[in-house]
């Protein structure tokens, strides 16, 4: 029973992390459009919106990843 669960928990956090990831870095794309289209700075804050996307997931993960050594 225990190994099972333990697939499961690993198959929830690789979910977890492919939709964080999906969402932070599409509301950071369609952020910077808006900024972009707002201000004529066209691929400057789409660039920095993706980024800042990108940051965000793997400062997640990494939370993710210590609370899960906590556990142990």
């Amino acid at each position: 029973m225990g190994r099972g669960n333990n697939a499961l928990k690993y198959v929830h956090f690789g979910i977890s992390f492919g939709t964080t990831m999906a969402v932070s870095i599409y509301l950071g794309f369609k952020g910077g459009m808006w900024l972009d289209d707002r201000f004529s700075t066209e691929p400057f804050f789409m660039l920095v919106g993706i980024l800042l996307g990108v940051g965000v997931t793997f400062k997640n993960l990494l939370d993710n990843l210590k609370r899960m050594e906590k556990k142990k």
